[in-house]
């Protein structure tokens, strides 16, 4: 596969179900308590539970540590056949309940989707994953999305389409196609981006040769990691937007010098937990559990 290319479906589309009736509730419960834009994500290795903070930074946007058992803090996506809520403490990163997630052979294990309208221009997000012992192939981790204030679901449901800056963009993280589990990559959909022969076509992008990886990039399987992933939006008109992630603590990559869009229409509001593959899936079910998510304006710890 060409450097920097990676086919994976992009976003979700609107849930059938009676959680869609929770959007417009949620929504305008967002746009009560919004506060300055930031959003980070988190993904770091811990062997053994780490201790959880249970105190919510005044800085803080959501925190999911799946505790009270179900999965009502996500309107869109959830799958009761992909998505279920183990009790387990010997499992959990720490408490005792943690997201356990079904891949169905040749399938995905879906995504969950939570938005925080109208948005914030930067964030930062942090959780744990955990690929057991058997894991095999690659697999999307998490997005961070930037729909239109004047419409949540603008970025989602995306797959091969060019970003034009005033419509979405998409900051992802995701594992390669080679490994088990495989190196981590930015996967992101940005105007600049390059397109597919036929010029019309975009698929997620690795980097544009100014971003840096730093390895090892794979996650060790058996164990939880901690992810963090931070994004900054560009001022517009300019080029100085930016992402990064740690893995275990330490920086693994970084990518500077990037234009999300070209008008404040544009901001940081919304994460999902992706579960998608880069393929038709593997020929046998497979797990990954995820733990302890936080999303804040600043960096969670600092």
């Amino acid at each position: 596969m060409p450097r920097g290319r990676l086919r994976l479906a992009v976003g979700t589309h609107r849930a059938e179900s009676a959680a869609d009736t929770m959007v417009p509730v949620l929504h305008a419960l967002a746009r009560r308590s919004a506060v300055p834009a930031v959003v980070g994500l988190v993904l770091v290795d811990c062997g053994q539970s780490a201790p959880r903070h249970t105190t919510p930074m005044p800085d803080t946007v959501l925190v999911e540590d799946f505790e009270a058992g179900a999965l009502a803090a996500w309107p869109d996506g959830v799958d009761p056949a992909r998505q279920r809520v183990v009790t387990d403490p010997s499992v959990a990163q720490s408490g005792s309940r943690y997201l356990e997630v079904t891949y169905p052979a040749g399938g995905d294990g879906g995504w969950l989707t939570r938005f925080f309208m109208p948005g914030y221009d930067s964030v930062r997000v942090s959780y744990y994953v955990r690929f057991p012992a058997t894991w095999q192939g690659g697999t999307k981790l998490i997005a961070l999305y930037g729909s239109r204030t004047d419409d949540q679901w603008s970025a989602l449901g995306k797959a091969g389409t060019c970003p034009t800056g005033t419509d979405f963009f998409a900051a992802m993280l995701v594992t390669e196609q080679t490994g088990n589990p495989r190196p981590m990559r930015f996967y992101t959909y940005y105007p600049a981006m390059a397109r597919e022969p036929d010029g019309v076509t975009c698929w997620g992008r690795y980097g544009d040769g100014s971003e840096t990886y730093v390895p090892p990039l794979t996650l060790s399987p058996g164990v939880w990691h901690h992810i963090e992933f931070s994004v900054k939006l560009n001022t517009p008109g300019r080029s100085d937007g930016s992402q990064t992630f740690w893995v275990d603590g330490v920086q693994r990559g970084t990518w500077s010098g990037l234009q999300f869009r070209s008008g404040g229409m544009l901001r940081l509001n919304g994460v999902q937990l992706s579960f998608n593959r880069a393929t038709s899936g593997e020929s046998a079910t497979q797990k990954l559990f995820v733990d302890h998510l936080v999303v804040a304006t600043a960096r969670p710890g600092s």
